[in-house]
């Protein structure tokens, strides 16, 4: 790669990092979002699987997380990116390529749950965020947020898929056309 392409990747991964960490941040600091903000910093993560491969989005994705961990007033919040929404869609596509449907929505669904429960699990040992705090049964509000979670999940996997399509189909174009 020249030094102007390396440049060019250095400088766009760096801005997509500062702009997924500071979005968190200033969600953090309002204490809403906790779980869209995950989110949308995770889409992010399109423009460099698409762009320079999975090694690249890998590097950021360690960038984001690590820099969530230290800078974002909301741990729960950097967990949820470093272990559900942040890497996600690095590994979408690659799980959207098995064929057939059942075993790719199980894969899907497993890897979410095990993201899911470490979440909660760091969350409540290391930073002692309040789970499950409530007079009401245990495992009935952990049978809640799983069914809860696991919607959203499934909406966060079509939106990217979208994201994804919609990247391809009209901002490459757009992108090559004005930079021709």
């Amino acid at each position: 790669m020249n030094s102007g392409k390396a440049s060019s990747k250095i400088a766009l991964c760096g801005i997509l990092t500062a702009l997924s960490v500071v979005a968190m941040i200033i969600a953090g600091f309002m204490g809403i979002l906790t779980y869209a903000a995950p989110m949308i910093a995770g889409g992010v993560m399109i423009v460099p699987v698409r762009e320079y491969g999975k090694g690249t989005a890998l590097t950021m994705f360690a960038a984001v997380s690590l820099l969530g961990m230290i800078l974002i007033p909301d741990k729960e919040m950097a967990l949820f990116y470093l272990l559900l929404f942040g890497h996600y869609p690095i590994m979408q596509p690659s799980l959207n390529r098995i064929e057939k449907k059942i075993p790719r929505v199980i894969l899907k669904t497993l890897v979410f749950n095990i993201g899911a429960l470490l979440s909660v699990l760091l969350a409540k040992l290391i930073f002692a965020v309040p789970v499950f705090d409530s007079d009401k049964p245990v495992w009935l509000l952990a049978a809640a947020y799983l069914i809860a979670a696991n919607i959203c999940f499934a909406l966060y996997d079509s939106a990217l898929l979208g994201f994804y399509t919609m990247y391809d189909v009209r901002l490459v174009p757009l992108i090559k056309k004005l930079f021709r």
